[in-house]
């Protein structure tokens, strides 16, 4: 598929902030389809152990988030090397030529950032990442809910769509 939206959950807004979780999936934004996805839910004591650290504001407002968001936050298990080395493999496999994230400035850096303590190489090409936040306010889409807030596959999920149905709206102007 073309293009991979990815998000993640963390503990703070800056360049090495502990990740707590992160999911991607394979869409194209021209036809609507999707394809395969990924989640990983990441130990948080793992991303301490390499030096990423935690803001006490997101860690309140985390408290204010719905449970169930907490719970699929909080639940990882995952060393956050094996997960970066998955999600390594998984762009791999898909090769998409654009990378959405809302806004990569936010998830991508803060990746970007984890893959350089992790001692891996980043995924994607400097040229491929897309702000999806910027294509919203464009074609005046807002980006619909799928599943739960702030759980990084279900948010991924709901950006995706909105990158489509932006794309669909912008083809019917240009028409």
């Amino acid at each position: 598929m073309r293009d991979l939206m990815i998000d993640i959950e963390t503990l703070g807004t800056a360049p090495g902030s502990v990740i707590l979780s992160i999911g991607a999936i394979n869409f194209d934004a021209e036809t609507g389809d999707f394809g395969d996805e990924f989640y990983a839910a990441i130990d948080p004591d793992s991303g301490i152990h390499l030096g990423m650290g935690i803001d006490a504001s997101t860690v309140k407002w985390w408290m204010q988030q719905s449970e169930c968001a907490r719970l699929s936050a909080f639940s990882g298990e995952t060393h956050l090397s094996k997960a970066l080395f998955d999600l390594y493999e998984f762009i791999h496999g898909a090769e998409p030529t654009r990378v959405w994230a809302k806004p990569p400035s936010f998830d991508m850096v803060l990746l970007e950032s984890a893959y350089r303590a992790c001692a891996i190489d980043i995924p994607w090409h400097y040229k491929s990442p897309r702000d999806c936040r910027t294509l919203f306010d464009i074609a005046n889409v807002d980006q619909p809910n799928v599943g739960v807030a702030h759980n990084a596959l279900d948010d991924a999920k709901s950006q995706a769509i909105g990158v489509i149905e932006a794309y669909r709206i912008l083809s019917l102007r240009a028409a």
